[in-house]
């Protein structure tokens, strides 16, 4: 009878994460491009070994599968959403590992995963993170197979992801601090650290991330220049109230009620963990709790962490919250009661926010809805093509904006025809190819900052500038901003990349 009921809630759990990626299929044909994955598009364009803003993966996933399927929202996103799977099988088996007497754990540890926002956006959404959760998952999973005695060969795999890992997003290096705590805490472990495998392992993910190395000390290390300031750079706000915003942040990702079990069952995995000597318990919290607690100072210092910053925690912060749960509060009814309110009230908001991507339901003001990022686009690229055909020119076009991600939208939806770069921001631009083929071309510039004396710092650069229209952006019929669009004729080809400057 227990075995029956085991496999139905499986085959219920199966039948409900098969509903939600189909309809995450064709989520992902129909959203427009968000302004960071057109911008991470446009890198696909021009492959690098490293770019301004991240290492180079997101951008040879997109190359790949757009080069299968073609320029679509579609290919552009499928890569993601096919790590996202793949790294559900790591999660599945590392939970097999680690709770090894119990399958129907696993599925509902994968049916918690992916009801949580932060998850099922990434599903949707391509962003270096995605490529990243799928590593660090994969390390996660090498790490419970050599705390449970396998091989230390398994440490090699460990390399391989790491590596991989770090030419997704730099914060993959945070792993490697987390699992080394792990060694130097756990007595049945520390002997590791005598070993020759970890240390080979670490040289080993060295060894894949060097051409993202390599290509920052040839660019006067930029990216890593970008990244710190962009993470630490001073913001003059109370600490606490930043704290205060990066905790709601993260209760936002992850639904209020399943956060609040998040912390009280990972903290009890924790404390169980010293008391009582369970290694995964202090394998799971140690690499949870001190990426949490590493961007929550940060915040405190600097720019409020991004919602998904400190995501790769909660891969294995969830499953100590649902060991904890399962085996020391489950048959107690307040906390029983408590977690399928919370999973109840986080499935709810997932299937809103899935259908509000599609057609917005959820009652936001439209300027304080998230969503707005992903409507106006195709508007924009349609506007820009009749442009050109009503000013034509024998030389051709090519597209400037004062932003990466709006000129990249701009890309996108006009066709892919032309190429495009910010006069202002060179160090973005560093992967393009020589661009003196510009010369005598037209552009069509598009301002979101505009105010007259603007027109002044593109006037060396063409023999004449004149408005020609503007573009504003509507959702739920309310005005969110607007571009100015700007016919520069005769490119003069005096601009320089950063490389020349």
């Amino acid at each position: 009878m227990a075995i029956s009921i085991m496999i139905h809630r499986e085959k219920w759990i199966f039948s409900f994460l098969l509903l939600l990626y189909l309809f995450r299929l064709i989520i992902i044909n129909y959203l427009g491009l968000a302004p960071d994955e057109a911008y991470y598009w446009y890198w696909s364009k021009y492959l690098d070994w490293s770019y301004l803003d991240h290492p180079p993966m997101v951008a040879y996933l997109m190359a790949f599968f757009t080069g299968l399927g073609g320029d679509s929202e579609f290919f552009v996103r499928v890569g993601g959403l096919l790590c996202s799977v793949i790294a559900l099988l790591f999660l599945y088996l590392t939970a097999r590992k680690l709770v090894p007497n119990n399958n129907q754990f696993s599925w509902e540890l994968l049916l918690i995963i992916n009801i949580t926002p932060l998850f099922s956006v990434g599903c949707i959404v391509q962003t270096p993170d995605t490529p990243m959760i799928l590593f660090w998952t994969v390390a996660v999973f090498c790490g419970a197979q050599i705390i449970s005695g396998a091989s230390g060969k398994w440490w090699y795999l460990w390399g391989v992801a790491l590596g991989l890992g770090l030419l997704s997003k730099y914060p993959m290096i945070l792993i490697v601090p987390c699992q080394f705590a792990f060694l130097l805490f756990s007595r049945s472990h520390r002997h590791w650290l005598l070993r020759k495998e970890p240390y080979l392992a670490l040289l080993l993910g060295l060894v894949i991330f060097s051409p993202v190395l390599l290509w920052n000390w040839q660019h006067q290390w930029v990216s890593f220049t970008f990244q710190l300031h962009h993470g630490f750079s001073p913001v003059k706000r109370a600490m606490a109230s930043k704290l205060l915003e990066y905790i709601a942040g993260q209760a936002g990702i992850m639904t209020p009620l399943l956060f609040l079990a998040f912390i009280y069952y990972s903290v009890k995995g924790f404390y169980l963990s010293i008391q009582r000597g369970i290694s995964a318990y202090l394998y799971l919290a140690l690499l949870s709790w001190p990426i949490l607690v590493f961007f929550g100072f940060s915040s405190m210092l600097g720019k409020v962490a991004g919602g998904n910053w400190p995501a790769p925690a909660y891969i294995t912060g969830l499953i100590l919250m649902w060991s904890v749960y399962r085996e020391y509060f489950g048959e107690k009814r307040g906390h029983k009661n408590f977690i399928y309110i919370a999973i109840g009230l986080a499935v709810v908001m997932n299937l809103l926010l899935h259908v509000h991507l599609l057609k917005p339901i959820i009652p936001l003001a439209p300027k304080l809805d998230t969503t707005r990022q992903f409507h106006g686009w195709r508007e924009l690229g349609n506007k820009i093509n009749s442009y050109i055909k009503e000013y034509p020119h024998q030389e051709g076009y090519f597209l400037m904006a004062d932003g990466g991600q709006r000129l990249s939208e701009a890309v996108f939806y006009s066709g892919n025809r032309y190429m495009g770069f910010d006069f202002f921001r060179p160090e973005r631009y560093i992967f393009l190819p020589d661009i003196d083929h510009l010369q005598g071309k037209n552009a069509i510039i598009l301002l979101h900052r505009f105010r007259e004396s603007t027109l002044k710092k593109y006037e060396p650069y063409f023999t004449e500038l004149t408005m020609i229209g503007k573009h504003t952006f509507i959702y739920r019929g309310e005005k969110i901003k607007e571009l100015r669009i700007i016919l520069g004729k005769g490119y003069r080809g005096n601009w320089l990349p950063f490389n020349e400057r």
